[in-house]
């Protein structure tokens, strides 16, 4: 049995390399990719493996632009070749092979070049170091895509909130992505980027920013330096100055709590809903506007319930849906 399950595994990294490589091959068409997505979908392995070794592919495409004119990879990389697979015969997974050797010799290694997404579930926050040892920290149901390319290391935030590190000494543009905008930050910048309906927040803890919130017209870029918020959207974008204590307020999520301070009831429940898959919901408009000071766990609604139906003539009920209902409680009630 466990032979069989390492056989498995082997096989099923050995399709997660041919798949990098295939992705990677300008004739890649988009039913390659469409069979892509559905063997990816198929299971969390599949994904696991897939991220592995588009990491170990885009070391190898770095290995090669540290040998200019290099067209194959170093000999002794290719020691450990595995046997060729029976894809071989597309020329794009000539290239396969290859990409599952060096795997062998460079995985563990957070790069990758044909675009590489990691991404958090509901409630979670995740820590990525890449491979120049700049950071990302995904926030909850986030997801980003990284590429190294062309000389600029690029990450395109496609849903959430992050917060970027940019790494000191490294002089390759750092350049993030983020509904439409394009930012670019200076070095050792830390900045967070939030996606909202319309358009995204940029605040900037450390470091300056460059951000260009409408590439397609030629305007100048705003220059956003350490202890500024900026919004932009489809109507146009505002900055304004934030102290430190708020910025740590924003980003309390990096220590997996909220921080409310003065927001109304409405919107500490939608933040509140961002981390739970047990929702809230507010039957009772009247109620909406409460004000709300105070820190609670992102992973314990009931907690911040407790805290509002004892401050508030609130009182909490359970939904057919199984959600969290809250109303208005009648002055002869008593707090539950």
């Amino acid at each position: 049995m466990e032979r069989e399950t390492g056989s498995r595994r082997e096989a099923v990294r050995q399709a997660a390399a041919l798949w990098v490589v295939r992705l990677d091959d300008p004739s890649c068409s988009a039913a390659d990719r469409a069979a892509f997505e559905a063997w990816r979908d198929d299971s969390h392995e599949h994904e696991a493996a897939y991220e592995r070794e588009a990491v170990a592919w885009s070391r190898l495409e770095r290995l090669r632009a540290m040998r200019p004119g290099m067209e194959r990879p170093d000999r002794d990389l290719l020691a450990e070749r595995r046997p060729a697979l029976p894809l071989a015969r597309a020329p794009w997974a000539r290239g396969m092979a290859a990409a599952a050797a060096i795997a062998l010799v460079v995985a563990g290694t957070m790069t990758f070049d044909g675009g590489t997404a990691y991404a958090t579930a509901i409630g979670e926050r995740r820590v990525v170091v890449l491979s120049d040892n700049s950071r990302i920290e995904l926030n909850t149901d986030s997801k980003v895509i990284v590429r190294y390319r062309k000389g600029v290391r690029e990450v395109k935030l496609v849903r959430g909130e992050a917060v970027f590190e940019a790494a000191k000494g490294d002089v390759r543009p750092f350049v993030i992505k983020a509904a439409d905008a394009v930012m670019q930050a200076d070095g050792s910048t830390e900045m967070a980027v939030r996606l909202r309906s319309d358009g995204a927040a940029v605040t900037v803890k450390r470091g300056a920013v460059d951000l260009d919130a409408a590439p397609a017209e030629r305007k100048d870029d705003l220059r956003l330096k350490a202890g500024v918020t900026a919004i932009y959207s489809s109507a146009g974008s505002r900055s304004h100055a934030v102290s430190d204590s708020e910025i740590d307020r924003a980003l309390a999520w990096r220590q997996g709590a909220i921080a409310l301070n003065g927001q109304s009831l409405e919107q500490a429940v939608a933040e509140f809903n961002r981390y739970n898959k047990q929702q809230i919901r507010i039957a009772d408009p009247s109620i909406s506007g409460l004000r709300l000071a105070g820190y609670f766990q992102t992973t314990e609604p009931n907690s911040f319930v407790s805290a509002v139906t004892s401050a508030f003539p609130v009182r909490a009920g359970a939904g057919a849906d199984g959600a969290i209902r809250l109303s208005r409680r009648a002055v002869a009630e008593k707090a539950g």
